[in-house]
């Protein structure tokens, strides 16, 4: 419903945004994390340890600053999300069947709201 809503279009974009970001940073992360760890490796077989420890320490950056982008990435999108939900909720009212012989007549408003079936929360 969020992404069909004719809403903004500039928090769609942000989010189709950041999931192509997520899914080209996430490999990348990944591969550096370990070149750079086996680059700490390797120096540490080579008696350099100052080099190991700055490798060491990139790595760590860069998992950190990854992990805080996309908690906060999600965490913004969640917000957009529950505030969308918050502000467009959708209610429909159920009226009982009237057991009486005689039928009650509905008001015109009623009436349309019971014809509507998709995408309407039922109370």
């Amino acid at each position: 419903q969020w992404l069909k809503d004719p809403g903004p279009r500039n928090e769609k974009r942000t989010l189709f945004c950041d999931m192509v970001c997520f899914l080209f940073i996430t490999p990348l992360a990944a591969i550096s994390g370990w070149l750079c760890l086996r680059g700490a490796q390797d120096h540490l077989q080579f008696n350099s340890r100052l080099e190991a420890i700055g490798l060491i320490a990139l790595t760590i950056a860069l998992f950190t600053i990854y992990v805080l982008w996309t908690l906060v990435s999600f965490r913004y999108h969640c917000q957009l999300y529950s505030e969308w939900r918050r502000t467009n909720q959708k209610v429909r009212l159920m009226i009982p069947a009237s057991r009486s012989p005689h039928p009650v007549p509905h008001s015109l408003l009623s009436a349309k709201l019971m014809k509507k079936t998709a995408d309407e929360t039922t109370v």
